[in-house]
């Protein structure tokens, strides 16, 4: 085996290594195993350089007989390392993405250096056209590190049509199978890069890279827009359950307010029959008054604000046929606002009924339990019962009810921050837990 003939081998397969740069930049914070990836990247890489060199050089094979059966291999592994945190179409995009910008890098070595080429006998490229193509990589590299790179990952993570990622990554792949079929393959083809032709043909080849930045960037720009729309027409679904709630606790409210009105003539009764000896008429009214308090509500919690909200879930328990047990040890006094500690159980009782709606009646059970673990500690557990289906996204909850985010968990989530609070969310034989904890 020619050594020096290895070594150019070597070169040009070196170009693996930005492609593998390129392809993990956008991805790298979706990865569930970042370790492992980076070893199973850098051996593939060894393996696929010196080994792809020994093979060709032994052989005297073209580098490129050797390179589809190696990107098919990466893209498997690329997939793999991926699988459960990113779809398979927005994983093949991020794959395509970068494999089409050291496409135009190796396309771009091959123009810039056809003259020295023109002449070389061999099937692997000179070095000079090797060592131009790793320094190409290397400063797109740093551009998509710093431009395009941030978009793609904020568009893997943000963008939510499913049906737009299946049809999108054919726009990468569809780039590097241009670039790689308009190259002259033939020696005597070689010749029309030659000359005034060459200087066109390096224009020519940058061109595609500067439109495909301007779509990403386009298409980073209405992902946004789309993404803005959606978070707007999901907080306008959440003020709808707000502005509802409200009704409600005023209703309740106002009932209670009239209770009391009415208590006072109530009593004037009472004490007009009982002043009068008519003791037989006071035992019927009594027994009448009795009947109709028999159908009020019985406080859940000591606190007013959280009785009513617990009231209002309650009754939306009941009438959706989903049993709740209540455990409200709470002061009649909070150390804390009371909107916010109702804001999160209500948000919390929100997600935890539509959740038990997927069961059937005879399996919905949801329990609630907050109180105050010391005068400085607060703690608030939800537990539901639920189908065993859950979409997360880089290890983030997705709202099942409709596209995007679940805007509860995270309004949960941002109102316990401010207390320096935790989150933390357990999913286990079908039962989902929220426990909270919130230092006052």
């Amino acid at each position: 085996m020619d050594g020096t003939l290895f070594w150019r081998y070597a070169l040009d397969f070196a170009a693996l290594v930005p492609a593998a740069v390129l392809c993990l930049l956008p991805v790298w914070e979706f990865l569930e195993n970042k370790r492992r990836t980076a070893l199973a990247a850098l051996l593939f890489l060894a393996a696929g350089i010196f080994g792809g060199a020994a093979i060709c050089a032994a052989g005297g094979l073209e580098s490129n007989l050797l390179l589809a059966p190696l990107l098919l291999l990466a893209l498997l592994l690329y997939l793999r390392a991926l699988r459960g945190t990113l779809s398979v179409w927005r994983a093949a995009f991020g794959f395509c993405s970068g494999l089409f910008l050291q496409t135009v890098c190796s396309v771009l070595a091959a123009l810039i250096c056809a003259r020295p080429e023109y002449d070389n006998p061999d099937p692997v490229c000179l070095t000079v056209t090797g060592l131009v193509c790793l320094g190409l990589s290397a400063v797109v590299c740093g551009v998509y590190a710093l431009t395009a790179a941030p978009w793609v990952r904020w568009l893997l993570r943000e963008y939510e049509s499913e049906r737009i990622w299946r049809a999108i990554w054919l726009l990468p792949a569809g780039y590097t199978g241009l670039y790689l079929f308009s190259m002259p393959q033939a020696p005597e083809a070689k010749i029309l890069l030659v000359g005034r032709v060459q200087e066109i043909s390096v224009l020519t080849g940058l061109l595609p890279l500067g439109i495909y930045l301007l779509f990403l960037y386009l298409f980073t720009c209405i992902g946004r827009e789309s993404a803005r729309n959606l978070r707007l027409t999901e907080e306008n679904h959440v003020l709808t359950v707000e502005s509802r709630r409200y009704d409600e606790l005023r209703e309740y409210m106002e009932k209670t307010r009239t209770l009391r009105h009415d208590f006072r003539q109530h009593l004037r009764v009472i004490s007009g029959l009982s002043e009068s000896g008519r003791l037989g008429e006071l035992q019927t009214y009594l027994r009448q008054y009795a009947g109709e308090l028999a159908e009020e509500h019985t406080p859940l919690c000591a606190n007013a604000a959280v009785d009513a909200i617990a009231a209002y879930y309650d009754a939306a328990a009941k009438r959706a046929h989903t049993p709740v047990v209540w455990q409200l040890d709470l002061p009649q006094k909070l150390p804390l606002p009371e909107a916010d500690l109702c804001m999160m159980l209500g948000n919390l009782m929100e997600n935890a009924l539509r959740a038990s709606e997927a069961l059937p009646e005879a399996e919905r059970r949801v329990q609630v339990l907050c109180r105050m673990l010391s005068p400085a500690m607060l703690g608030l557990i939800v537990e539901n019962r639920y189908d065993g289906v859950l979409r997360r996204r880089g290890g983030k909850l997705l709202s099942t009810a409709h596209p995007g985010s679940g805007v509860g968990l995270l309004s949960v989530q941002t109102a316990a921050g401010r207390y320096h609070g935790e989150v933390t969310i357990e999913t286990e034989n079908h039962l989902f837990r929220v426990n909270i904890l919130l230092n006052i």
